[in-house]
């Protein structure tokens, strides 16, 4: 695809977060559509992604907003040796905080209590987890957020995808997917109202085949899983999109980190004009292992999911096939068509089948993604 070459004037944030908008790209179907986020309330860019959802169904009309809010294993012991140990008390802490901070930035959301992560493979003496991280941003927190959080279930996210009123459904991947497995078992309109949605589904996961992995050497980790595929196969993902020929868009952490990278937490908070609690949640989150490499993976593929069929002079995408690994879905692995067949790309496709064809972002105009995070900032603080 052409790419912006920075003579074309950027959208206005409530332009692109109108998906009905007249004369940008193929409109929603009539009725009700659902966007169903894969949340990530552990790191900053997920609270940035969930924000412009929140956005996007009070600019679009009929549009419903929900975000899944996956259960991590969660402990409060640092020392634990046991990668999946899990301390149900403690997470319901770590949940408390995540539904919180989404009240606050999303109050109309539809918030869903998802179901526990597959497994976790950071150490818990490297995690640093909700309530102790985010605790100077719940201090500033208006008293109205304080209190209960109206949590939903994946049972009543299916009752929704179901009902007559919603005619199309959008779905992404900037979190981990396992409420997929049960709602696609309980939902057979599911894949039909996202195929009528028009749009792809944004998958914040992948590496490139003829790149080194860069990803953290983990007992127990294949180096070619990335986070968001790691806590939870999407296996169900992938079928659901085979079944009915869903459009895939891949933002790998090579293409994010090339778009929009910061230094540290001044620098991103400076560029992405960022105020009011989302730039404190960017404070609190940013730690010395981020220095050099602090990236807001989610608000690149979340911009991509909007800019990519609509204005598509913004955006730069190619076509790669999509190879997954046969015994672990976490692995995906991207590659060019007729790529020269080099030792890396051999070591990254070992053990991985062919599912057929995708688009990957290559490029979006890094000043493009600070307009529009900064106009969502002010729209926030001013709510």
């Amino acid at each position: 695809m052409a790419v912006d070459t920075g003579t074309e004037p950027h959208p206005a944030f409530i332009d692109l977060a109108n998906l009905r908008q007249a004369g940008a790209g193929q409109p929603l179907p009539e009725g009700t559509c659902l966007y169903i986020q894969s949340g990530d309330p552990s790191d900053f860019d997920g609270y940035l992604a969930a924000a412009a959802g929140h956005a996007m169904a009070e600019c679009t009309r009929q549009l419903t907003f929900a975000v899944v809010v996956p259960e991590r294993r969660a402990t409060s012991n640092r020392s634990e040796a046991d990668l999946n140990a899990h301390d149900p008390e403690f997470s319901n802490q770590v949940m408390h905080t995540a539904g919180r901070l989404l009240q606050a930035l999303c109050p109309s959301a539809f918030v869903v209590f998802g179901p526990l992560n597959q497994r976790n493979i950071i150490p818990q003496k490297f995690i640093t987890h909700e309530p102790e991280k985010y605790a100077p941003v719940l201090g500033a927190l208006r008293a109205a957020s304080a209190g209960c959080v109206r949590w939903e279930s994946v049972g009543s996210l299916a009752r929704l995808v179901e009902s007559k009123e919603v005619t199309s459904v959008m779905l992404d991947m900037l979190g981990a997917v396992g409420y997929l497995d049960s709602l696609a078992a309980t939902c057979p309109s599911l894949g039909p109202k996202v195929k009528a949605s028009g749009l792809p589904l944004a998958i914040m996961a992948g590496i490139l085949a003829e790149a080194e992995t860069t990803t953290l050497r983990m007992p127990g980790r294949d180096p070619r899983s990335t986070m968001n595929a790691i806590y939870h196969q999407p296996t169900m993902l992938l079928s659901l999109a085979q079944q009915h020929s869903l459009p895939l868009l891949f933002v790998t952490n090579n293409a994010a980190n090339s778009i929009l990278k910061f230094e540290d937490d001044k620098e991103l908070v400076s560029g992405l004009g960022l105020q009011g609690t989302l730039k404190l949640i960017a404070e609190c989150w940013y730690g010395p292992h981020l220095k050099g490499k602090y990236v807001p993976f989610d608000w690149v593929a979340l911009v991509a999911l909007l800019l990519v069929n609509r204005y598509p002079t913004m955006i730069r995408t190619e076509r790669r096939q999509l190879w997954v690994g046969k015994a672990d879905t976490s692995v995906l692995v991207l590659k060019l068509p007729g790529a020269a067949d080099i030792e890396v790309a051999r070591a990254n496709l070992e053990g991985a089948v062919l599912w057929g064809e995708v688009d990957s972002v290559t490029h979006i105009d890094r000043s493009l993604l600070c307009h529009l995070a900064r106009q969502l900032s002010e729209r926030q603080a001013h709510c």
